[in-house]
């Protein structure tokens, strides 16, 4: 891959003229496939935030159609680290896939990615200087962290990432190919209540004391926060409340 990049100086120049001939979003999306495939790619996810950046708003994605399907059936979006990244303003993030332990609650999510042909995803985010707006690419390849430094290097991915997330389409069009579902449900402000109290360890029968309400409300409340944090356990709900900053211990 690297022999492709030198020198680097001339690659960064040829991605900035490749985007200034462009005609509309859907060239500048093939423009961004061409130039990840070329650096040994094999996908790319591109994405936003809501104009406060408080929420995801947008995603579109290269992976396969089999994997998105898998993704949306899933609702793998309530789980995503690189979602969490994206709403808790984290410059960078990474996986290798395939590796997470049974606790983790991408789990599931990253030994999917993995057995879909993807070794390893690498992104970085970028904000407006008007708005809370931020943007994120996503790299995604067969190969593993170590290999993608070793080949390209993260700086320079860093800075092939800058130049992808200032020429991304901002219309997106629902009917476009490789939209994604990345919107989560917000809590409600009971949900919220009952969530803290949970982390703090407090019983149902104590929550329902603290909250004035009956048990039977306080199970029904929590059935709802796993189902919107896509938690299958209690506590699984809690590490991935605190992990995506809804809640703070």
């Amino acid at each position: 891959m690297i022999s492709q990049l030198e020198p680097f100086e001339r690659t960064i120049s040829e991605i900035n003229e490749r985007f200034k001939v462009n005609g509309d979003d859907e060239d500048n999306w093939r423009i961004i496939q061409s130039i990840v495939h070329g650096i040994g790619g094999n996908a790319v996810n591109v994405g936003g935030t809501t104009l406060l950046g408080d929420q995801p708003g947008w995603g579109r994605s290269s992976m396969s159609a089999v994997w998105l399907e898998q993704y949306e059936a899933k609702q793998y979006h309530l789980v995503d680290p690189f979602i969490s990244a994206l709403i808790n303003r984290l410059p960078e993030v990474m996986t290798d896939c395939g590796v997470l332990e049974r606790s983790d609650p991408a789990y599931e999510l990253n030994h999917d990615l993995k057995a879909h042909g993807y070794g390893s995803l690498y992104a970085n985010t970028s904000g407006s200087l008007s708005s809370g707006y931020r943007a994120m690419v996503v790299f995604c390849t067969e190969h593993t962290l170590a290999e993608v430094d070793a080949s390209i290097g993260f700086s320079r991915l860093k800075i092939i990432h800058a130049i992808i997330a200032a020429n991304m389409p901002t219309q997106q069009n629902t009917e476009v190919s490789g939209r994604i579902n990345i919107r989560r449900t917000s809590l409600t402000a009971k949900e919220y209540d009952v969530l803290n109290w949970l982390a703090c360890g407090l019983r149902n029968d104590q929550i329902a004391f603290n909250g004035n309400i009956a048990e039977v409300t306080v199970r029904k409340h929590l059935l709802s926060i796993r189902k919107k944090l896509g938690a299958t356990t209690r506590e699984q709900a809690i590490a991935v409340a605190i992990r995506d900053g809804w809640i703070t211990l």
